[in-house]
């Protein structure tokens, strides 16, 4: 038997779960006492400044009136990621260290088996503007999709690259993303260019707070596996409808599509940035969408990026973590027994 036949037989022999699912992990947090949830109608205008103002998670069920649900800041401390690692906020360093000395393991699944893929939208059915995207901070040049990381190939294409992306809304099928700072999705994209060839791309939205530490690193040549690893569980795969790509399939949504071959030629921002200041307004590419992959009870996420209260952000909480996993490797190759790393996360 070969490998491929076996991931198939396991594959078809265990079906996807939802243990890491948004939703059970938002469920937690609602046991925890940690969550925050808003039942009547609550405008998407109002969304910022309601969690800006809530040291827990928060949950919205009914934006605008339409029914539709947000959830955001589900990462916003240290105690939220301990309860993700099964552990207390003084453990999860050193359950995070001995989750990364595991390998990672993939298992592909078909689409008809993929919980992301219970609805599918292509085509003109394709609507950005149908999910509860706000404005995040009151000068911020259009409400971003801040919940998205990315997922592309590497140079070797058996190896996936992933990375945390905000997205400008622009229209139902297109965005701008921030591409500017130095990471291999750039290096990919600007090779794509000279080419004069697209680069395919996935964002998931919505997700378990581990997958989304595991976008933040670099380590394993396969980020994808990083997830695995982090987990502690094989991670479910599934192949995108329109992009030759790989996406977790327990995840919320996926978006999939291209960033366009013209390059750094259209303006965006200015954004809220993590450090408690605006960005300008600089050019970057244009991603465009040619699918949409939801859970038929899809929940939207969004995160919290900058504010008065840095630290209680989910971008600093995720900068904070990855930052002390970084120090503890350089310290323990240095020194012989180190005894802490923290990392202020403002």
């Amino acid at each position: 038997m070969t490998i491929e036949q076996a991931i198939s037989e396991r594959a078809a022999a265990a079906p996807i779960t939802d243990e890491f699912r948004l939703r059970t992990f938002v469920d937690k947090l609602a046991e925890a006492g940690d969550l925050s949830i808003e039942t009547g109608a609550v405008q998407l205008g109002d969304v910022a400044g309601r969690m800006e103002a809530e040291p827990r998670a928060s949950l919205f069920t009914n934006i605008g009136g339409t029914g539709e649900e947000l959830v955001g800041n589900v990462i916003g401390s240290r105690a939220r990621l301990a309860l993700a690692l099964g552990t207390t906020p003084d453990g999860a360093l050193a359950e995070l260290t001995a989750r990364l000395a595991r390998p990672g393991e993939l298992v592909e699944y078909a689409s008809a088996d993929a919980p992301v893929h219970q609805v599918i939208q292509t085509g003109d059915d394709i609507d950005l503007t149908a999910f509860p995207v706000h404005l995040q901070h009151e000068f911020d040049g259009a409400p971003y999709i801040s919940a998205a990381y990315d997922v592309s190939r590497k140079a070797n294409a058996e190896h996936f690259n992933l990375g945390c992306r905000r997205l400008m809304l622009r229209g139902k099928r297109t965005t701008g993303v921030d591409l500017n700072a130095p990471s291999d999705l750039r290096v990919r994209y600007l090779a794509a260019v000279e080419a004069g060839e697209r680069l395919p791309v996935a964002f998931v939205v919505g997700s378990h707070p581990l997958d989304y530490l595991g976008a933040t690193m670099q380590g394993q040549d396969d980020e994808l596996r990083l997830l695995s690893s982090l987990r502690g569980a094989p991670l479910p795969v599934v192949k995108c409808v329109t992009q030759d790509l790989l996406v977790p399939a327990d995840c919320e949504i996926v978006l999939e599509g291209y960033l366009d071959p013209a390059g750094y030629v259209e303006r965006e921002g200015p954004y809220g940035e993590y450090m408690g200041f605006y960005g300008e307004t600089k050019l970057n590419p244009l991603f465009h969408v040619t699918a949409i992959t939801r859970r038929s009870d899809a929940l939207f996420q969004t995160v919290t990026i900058s504010g008065k209260k840095l630290a209680r952000t989910d971008t600093a909480q995720l900068a904070s973590l990855a930052t002390e996993i970084k120090l503890w490797d350089v310290l323990s190759r240095a020194v012989k027994q180190p005894v802490a790393v923290y990392d202020v996360p403002s």
